[in-house]
């Protein structure tokens, strides 16, 4: 990771941190990909 990523990347988490709204927003959207990758790979397990 680029030191301009990683600023970047530090701007937006403290946004994040600092605006209840965007921080439910990105916890959903963590908690959707999990739950998907959940499923893709019981999905798998049961192709074995």
């Amino acid at each position: 990771m680029t030191n301009d990523h990683r600023k970047t990347v530090l701007k937006l988490a403290a946004k994040v941190l600092q605006d209840s709204s965007l921080k439910r927003k990105v916890s959903n959207r963590v908690y959707e990909l999990i739950e998907k990758d959940l499923r893709k790979q019981r999905e798998r397990s049961r192709n074995y």
